[in-house]
């Protein structure tokens, strides 16, 4: 919910960003996120509970640091004045292969539960 809050003024265009950027924010954060939500419903049966958390609360992360990376992907000044930035992209990527990974294990665990020879 706090993702959705904080995305709320780029749908309002309140946030004094390009149109671009309110574009691909609104894309990457509420599309994360949506597409997560779809296919959680879609496995529920086949994820535990404690991956269905993991997924929800990397996807909240992914989707708010994707705000973060493109609003200041145009920031000015040397290294040190938007580490942050360079630290977020180090990051995004290790969360978004564990969600594709718990998502990839959840399929292959109703693959299994269809055709017990899969595995």
């Amino acid at each position: 919910m706090g993702t959705i809050l904080v995305e709320t003024p780029f749908l309002l265009h309140l946030a004094g960003t390009s149109a671009w950027q309110r574009f691909v924010v609104l894309g990457l954060g509420f599309g994360l996120m949506l597409a997560s939500a779809i296919l959680l419903i879609l496995q529920r049966r086949h994820l535990s509970p404690t991956q269905g958390c993991i997924i929800a609360l990397d996807t909240a992360y992914l989707a708010n640091a994707a705000l973060c990376l493109v609003v200041y992907s145009d920031a000015t000044g040397t290294l040190w004045s938007h580490i942050g930035w360079v630290i977020s992209i180090g990051l995004v990527w290790p969360m978004a292969i564990e969600v594709l990974w718990l998502f990839g294990r959840s399929f292959q665990t109703r693959n299994a539960a269809i055709d017990p020879r899969a595995t």
